[in-house]
């Protein structure tokens, strides 16, 4: 088993992460990040002429590669709101790395010649945690002093749960309202303190807590919910929990703390202010070590932070005008951090992306094609970002020749390792990987070595969101630091002798950016299309329930020669939209909570216009697919309820169906064999609880669960228009972080033929 493959299996599906470089003998002018301002989507005014250089006066890009650029790039970012959530997703760290990238960009003046265009999107995220305030102060024999100390994230999917680090418990709210408790400090370092701790006075008492004891990697996530429990029950008032630098990536330092993972599974709703520091920090304080941290008597924490459902997060897409326009190159890399520094996760490839466009800049190099360079947000959240760009740029993934997406791992490596990893079409019958095998080659023509080349056939970063439509790569490397990620000691310092290691993957970076595009690879493996489907998500808010994570289908309709456009969400379908459809598909009615702070969802239905546009495409012979969900999903796994859910009824009943209130609790329904859409498939997978229950006047059952219909197919007026409805949206196989085995792939086989064949 290779080393990226064991990897694998440890992480069980945790997002890929990054390292970061150090300093060389190479020296472009290092740049800082603004304090203010938040830049609309721009075009970057282009001079009036365009210079261009011969291919005898153009330089080797590669040449211009600096470590001392990268580690300017990295050192701004991991300064961005220090130890107030840094580039912490879907919050004002994150915008403000947004704007540094965007102001650097803005300082290339060659690439504003060529007309350099900036993009900046704003969508929506299910839950955020925005980090005002984390303060410590503590009081030895020479007075109080303050600490460097930060505030743990929310949870990303329960709004109950991520309330617990919300300082005043009301979601929405932002003003200001710092909370602050002090009390005599109680150390809790040994397992025997917490198996007495009922013996322990810990009423009104700050208690400083070694992690390690209850980090989930060594002590399991349940244990640290316990002991978490048993502290809070005894009424203190407040917890900071300690962490400490080993040298040693494989023992405890602090992982996953900032995300908030220790504390999710908590028992008890009362839950006092809790910060964390690192014990390195505390000598400004007086005590560098455990022994002298006993001489604290009083602590005193000030804490601000509020919850928002939804939050706001953003991406920024930077456009380098190729020589030829009609085709694209795409590279990619999440900016935001899990609340933390963020060096290895992912500022470091953020600053590769920079780096790529400060090589063209300085070299004065038009790329062959066009370039796109994407920094995303929300990654950390479970990939809202890229999920984002590929919903609402289809115009121009239909033009990219591939896309490179880099993110890292999160566990040390014996040795530096570089990865390159793809989804391939196995599922179809075809197992290769042509862009991460070109790329592959290109490194090795550097003598650049890719240690390993996976087929991952799942989601655990961006590039897998890309993976049903573009040829796509995800770029990834490994080292002895990468175990320090998603944690307080994923800093600049950490990633210090990494310096050559980074110059190798911004050399892979800027030669898949340069050389694909003169090279112009043939890297799909699907026919050309000549036929179209539509996949409609015009009030589908819910990322995660979008088409950019319904790969096997979309790869389904691409093998039978369907070009798959969507209709993200916020723009209305219209006729024009529908025209020479071949096979429409629309995605149930769903957002996010609304702004007051219930679950009760803002005004959001199927309007009148729409609806009345695809009645005139089923009734003029189209096949429109209709779905509906119980609940919000997210990976394959369902959420809280869906409110939504009857919305569906107004474009459903113009067919004579309608969705009725509850839920089918099957996971496997039977199936209906004498009709192609049910050929040689004798049941479907279900979300478990998901199923909406319909009924219809007319039409056959394909499906059934309990009795009631979950697939059914209904003709339409005597032009041959039909609806296929799926009570179940899972139907259509959601990929997940570790997808099983079983997907409904036949049924997405059936659908696609049949599709063609009508």
């Amino acid at each position: 088993m290779g080393q990226l493959s064991r990897i694998s299996l440890w992480l069980l599906g945790v997002i890929f992460i990054f390292c970061a470089c150090s300093p060389s003998d190479k020296s472009p002018t290092p740049t800082t990040p603004p304090t203010t301002g938040s830049p609309a989507d721009t075009a970057i005014p282009a001079n009036t002429s365009i210079v261009t250089k011969t291919p005898q006066q153009q330089v080797d890009p590669l040449t211009l590669i600096s470590q001392k650029s990268i580690s300017s790039y990295l050192t701004a970012l991991t300064s961005i709101q220090p130890y107030s959530g840094w580039r912490n997703s879907a919050t004002e760290g994150e915008a403000e790395a947004l704007d540094y990238v965007a102001s650097t960009l803005g300082d290339f003046s060659y690439l504003k010649s060529l007309g350099l265009g900036l993009e900046r999107q704003t969508f929506s995220v299910f839950l955020s945690t925005e980090l005002w305030e984390s303060h410590l102060y503590i009081t030895t024999s020479a007075g109080e002093r303050e600490v460097p100390a930060d505030a743990l994230r929310g949870h990303r999917h329960d709004i109950q749960q991520a309330l617990r680090f919300d300082s005043d418990g009301v979601l929405n709210d932002s003003e200001r309202n710092p909370v602050e408790v002090s009390g005599q400090v109680v150390l809790l370092r040994t397992e025997n303190q917490i198996n007495d701790l009922e013996a322990i006075d810990l009423q009104d008492k700050v208690v400083f807590l070694d992690y390690a004891l209850i980090d989930p990697l060594t002590n399991g996530k349940e244990k640290s919910g316990q002991v978490a429990s048993r502290l809070f029950d005894q009424d203190i008032a407040g917890l900071v929990l300690v962490t400490q630098f080993t040298g040693n990536p494989e023992e405890s330092h602090g992982s996953y703390l900032g995300d908030g993972t220790p504390l999710e599974s908590v028992a008890t709703q009362a839950t006092p202010p809790v910060l964390y520091i690192r014990l390195e920090d505390l000598a400004p304080g007086g005590a560098d070590s455990w022994g002298e941290l006993a001489q604290v008597t009083t602590a005193r924490l000030v804490w601000d932070s509020d919850v928002f459902s939804p939050g706001t997060s953003g991406n920024l897409v930077a456009r380098i005008p190729g020589a030829d326009p009609s085709r694209a190159v795409i590279l990619g890399a999440h900016i935001d951090s899990p609340n933390s520094p963020g060096a290895i996760d992912n500022g470091v490839n953020s600053a590769v992306l920079l780096e790529v466009a400060r090589v063209l800049d300085q070299g004065q190099i038009q790329p062959a094609v066009d370039l796109y360079l994407v920094w995303f947000g929300s990654e950390e959240l479970w990939l809202y970002g890229s999920q984002h760009f590929v919903n609402t740029h289809q115009e121009l993934l239909d033009r990219t020749i591939a896309a490179l997406l880099m993110d890292g791992i999160t566990v040390s490596t014996d040795n530096d390792l570089l990865i390159m990893d793809g989804m391939s079409h196995s599922r179809f019958g075809d197992e290769q990987l042509p862009f991460p095998r070109y790329l592959e080659e290109k490194a090795a023509f550097r003598n650049i070595t890719i240690d390993e080349v996976q087929d991952y056939q799942g989601i655990m970063s961006d590039n897998g969101v890309f993976s049903a439509f573009v040829p796509q790569a995800g770029f990834a490397f490994g080292s002895p630091q990468g175990g320090y990620a998603h944690s307080p000691y994923d800093s600049h310092e950490r990633t210090q002798g990494l310096g050559d290691l980074m110059e190798q993957v911004a050399t892979v970076a800027l030669t898949a950016a340069l050389e694909t595009g003169i090279d112009l690879p043939d890297l799909r493996l699907t026919p050309e299309p000549d036929r179209r489907a539509l996949i409609i998500a015009s009030h589908t808010e819910v990322a995660h329930m979008t088409p950019a994570t319904l790969i096997d289908f979309v790869r389904a309709l691409a093998w039978e020669g369907f070009d798959v456009d969507v209709i993200p969400y916020g723009q209305s379908v219209t006729t024009a939209d529908l025209t020479e459809a071949g096979l429409v598909v629309v995605l149930p009615v769903i957002d996010y909570a609304s702004p007051e702070g219930d679950l009760e969802m803002y005004d959001q239905a199927w309007q009148p216009a729409e609806v009345e546009s695809l009645e005139a495409y089923v009734e003029a012979g189209g096949l429109l697919v209709l779905t509906n969900s119980a609940n919000r999903i997210q990976f394959g796994q369902t959420f809280d309820a869906n409110e939504d859910w009857e919305d569906a009824n107004a474009l459903s009943e113009r067919f004579d169906i309608t969705f009725e209130a509850g839920m089918l609790s099957d996971a496997v329904v039977r199936t209906w064999q004498d009709h192609p859409l049910m050929e040689d498939k004798y049941s479907l997978t279900l979300l478990q609880d998901n199923a909406v229950p319909f009924n219809m006047q007319a039409g056959i059952t394909l499906a059934e669960a309990g009795g009631r219909p979950v697939v059914g197919l209904v003709d339409i007026g005597e032009t041959g228009g039909q609806v296929l409805v799926l009570g179940d949206v899972g139907i259509l196989g959601y990929t997940g972080l570790l997808p099983p085995e079983g997907h409904n792939l036949g049924f997405f086989t059936n659908l696609a033929r049949y599709a063609r064949d009508r």
